[in-house]
């Protein structure tokens, strides 16, 4: 009965609970992932004549049991096939989460209720909307009336159908196994919008086709966009483009040609100035993707129903995945989320929207908080509304509607933090986890990456690692219905992953080698800099030592040494420097080191890091001001969240250069603050900037110093750079 009651509230009933309990079968006793979809076949079939007819023309499963057990071992081995029991749904309220980005215990049983409730009040947004069969049987109705044209849908087979069809050309296999043995072909060259371009598809030959449209184009459905998708896009698009009818801007123009033919693209060139555009054009592709997906899989439940009307077999139809969502969007905060999911509802042309009201009352603030003006332009954009970093909804289209916090398992698009879906994912040997709803994702999307350096980058990692996995249980699918490169594992290869950044760091450069796997090819788009120095106001010399290693492993140890062994003493021995120094550390485990080298050795300092209380760091700031301590440690991670002025900073010493060009900028003007006019001549003449970097600082430096003057610091024979 409680089973029963919590399948109808939509919450999410485990294998483990819904199962015998007292199972003590080791994981290689176990049937395999495809033995259990099969087991489920007559249970969620809508065909189930058909197949059992099917399954008593074989001889057995035998043989098939026998081609599957590579698959099966495959997926052991990547730790696809992970015993445990399903967690909650993506409906919820969320904890807060604070600038630790730690996880808390996710507890989401209580929302289910309140989803039903919010449905029922919510009048203002829509009528009441049919039930879920209703719906099916309306859209297959109108499905069946459009058989006669179906088959005339040639451009879409030119896109879509050839990308995601069960039949893949004959050198799927080839150039799985090019991506697998990173042999990689790349063209580059410079464009006038994108800038620096890196191309790649796999195998020796270069690839050919560098501009994604070849002409301009009056008409979406000249690129292959569904007309009731195309017909809303200019209202969406209207206040980004410059001229009157134009449908894109010349970046979106750029872009749309090499992401609409499925290609993997990091764009690492995102601003505050294209954020919006960049956001409409994803948000378009999100709505084509989904409405062809959803068309193709009615229309082939119409020719079914179709058939069996009049007692034909009605032949096979491979078309869909493990599971309903095929769209992941990655956003660090919920005031983003608002944004993206207004533009999906522009784009569906829905008439009606279930759960809207309450969306905005959960991923808005009520009480807006007063702004600081004087906050830096990218602050002020990327903590405007609510910046709850623990999230995750779903989201159903049908022809006519669209249902926010829809099921997990009945969504087409999915959109949610690095922590909302790792509290979800788990880990090894959690009790409660699930990934199963990942297994069939097709477009991927991870908007304003840079900023989940800032919060947790292993979540990031985490969840690249539980993509496209063969799902634990069969969830309700028709297996006789799944694409056959699902079934064998291969649905990474043709997972398309949109990354669009700041600026390129290690840990982005690391993401695109390892997950990024499309064999329709890979794009890097970066830009040369002129550096961020020039924008420095303060009137100070700075000085660029680089510290030379023996490898990057050996690159922490090489760094702390030279601290500990040439900046500090320095600092000691001058009578003005030892006093009003700033330590900038742009890593926490760097924080952790020096912090407690400095408390041993008895220095007189003052820490200042995401993890200090508010009172502490109120204390370290007043202490430091006065003069009633001579250092202050400073973290990049507080700097983020705070872009606090540090006041009585007389020298500033970056332990490290930061990820966020623009905070060299801020910390550096730190010594051209009104407040320090009660400095002396003599220690206004000795104020001083200090950084400590690398040859594999490389990105950072660039974007500081210039690309043109990071090249020659990073190879010239001497090690010290001054700038003034």
């Amino acid at each position: 009965m409680e089973e029963q009651r919590r399948r109808d509230n939509g919450e999410l009933v485990s294998e483990e609970e819904s199962s015998d309990e007292g199972s003590d079968e080791d994981d290689w006793e176990k049937p395999s992932a495809y033995s259990l979809l099969m087991g489920s076949l007559k249970k969620t079939s809508k065909n189930q004549d058909f197949y059992n007819k099917i399954q008593r023309e074989q001889e057995g499963l035998e043989e098939m049991a026998d081609d599957d057990s590579d698959i099966e071992e495959e997926a052991l081995s990547e730790g696809a096939l992970v015993s445990g029991e399903e967690d909650e749904g993506l409906s919820g309220e969320d904890d807060e989460e604070g600038l630790s980005g730690e996880e808390d215990n996710d507890d989401d049983d209580n929302n289910d209720l309140s989803m039903e409730q919010d449905t029922i009040h919510d009048h203002d947004d829509m009528e009441p909307e049919a039930s879920d069969d209703e719906q099916q049987e309306e859209e297959i109705e109108l499905a069946i009336g459009d058989l006669s044209s179906d088959d005339d849908e040639g451009q879409d087979v030119n896109i879509y159908e050839t990308r995601f069809k069960d039949q893949q050309p004959s050198d799927f296999d080839k150039k799985i196994a090019s991506v697998e043995q990173k042999k990689w072909a790349t063209d580059t060259w410079t464009d006038d919008v994108l800038r620096d371009v890196a191309y790649q598809i796999p195998g020796t030959t270069a690839p050919s086709d560098r501009d994604g449209l070849k002409t301009p184009v009056a008409r979406l459905e000249d690129l292959q966009v569904k007309e009731r998708v195309a017909r809303q896009w200019q209202a969406v698009n209207k206040d980004s483009v410059e001229k009157d009818g134009a449908l894109f801007t010349p970046l979106q123009e750029k872009l749309f040609g090499h992401i609409n033919k499925y290609r993997d693209v990091v764009f690492s060139n995102r601003s505050i100035a294209n954020a919006k555009e960049l956001r409409n054009l994803y948000a378009l592709h999100a709505m084509n993707h989904v409405t062809k997906s959803r068309d193709r899989l009615t229309k082939n439940n119409a020719k079914i129903q179709k058939a069996q009307k009049e007692d034909k077999d009605p032949g096979e139809y491979r078309d869909q995945g493990f599971t309903r969502p095929t769209v992941l969007i990655v956003l660090p905060f919920r005031n983003t989320v608002i944004d993206v999911v207004e533009s999906l509802i522009k784009l569906s042309g829905s008439e009606q929207q279930e759960n809207k009201k309450r969306f905005f009352q959960q991923f808005s603030l009520l009480d807006e908080d007063k702004v600081d003006e004087t906050k830096p332009a990218d602050f002020l954009e990327t903590f405007k509304g609510n910046i709850d970093d623990h999230f995750r909804i779903g989201i159903k289209f049908t022809r006519k509607s669209m249902k926010i916090f829809s099921d997990i398992y009945n969504s087409d698009i999915l959109i949610a933090s690095p922590l909302g879906l790792r509290t979800l994912i788990g880990s090894e040997g959690d009790k409660k986890r699930d990934h199963d709803y990942l297994s069939s994702i097709e477009v991927m999307i991870l908007d304003q990456t840079t900023n989940f350096l800032m919060q947790n980058w292993e979540h990031i990692d985490h969840i690249f690692q539980h993509m496209n996995l063969i799902p634990n249980d069969a969830h309700g699918c028709d297996i006789s219905r799944i694409k056959n490169w699902y079934l064998d594992g291969k649905g990474r290869y043709l997972r398309q992953t949109l990354v669009f950044a700041d600026f390129l760091t290690p840990e982005v450069n690391a993401l695109y080698n390892k997950h990024l796997k499309n064999v329709s090819g890979r794009m890097k788009i970066k830009q040369p800099y002129e550096g961020t120095i020039m924008d420095v106001t303060t009137q100070v010399p700075q000085t660029f030592t680089r510290v030379d290693t023996t490898s990057l492993a050996a690159m922490d140890d090489t760094r702390f040494k030279f601290f500990i062994e040439k900046t500090l003493p320095a600092l000691r021995k001058s009578a003005v420097m030892q006093a009003h120094t700033l330590f900038f550390i742009p890593s926490y485990f760097d924080f952790v080191r020096i912090r407690n080298y400095l408390e041993d050795n008895k220095y007189d300092y003052e820490p200042c890091c995401e993890y200090t209380s508010g009172s502490g760091i109120a204390r370290a700031r007043a202490q430091f001001f006065h003069g009633r301590t001579k250092f202050i440690l400073y973290t990049e991670r507080i700097h983020f969240f705070r872009r606090y002025n540090i006041r009585g900073t007389y020298h500033v010493v970056f332990y490290g250069l930061p990820e966020h060009p623009q905070f060299y900028t801020e910390v550096v003007d730190y010594l051209g603050l009104k407040i320090n006019d009660q400095a002396s001549a003599a220690e206004e003449a000795t104020f001083s900037c200090t950084a400590l970097f690398s040859k594999y600082d490389f990105l950072k430096l660039e974007r500081i110093v210039g690309t043109d003057r990071a090249k020659n610091m990073c190879t010239a024979q001497k090690n010290v750079f001054h700038f003034a």
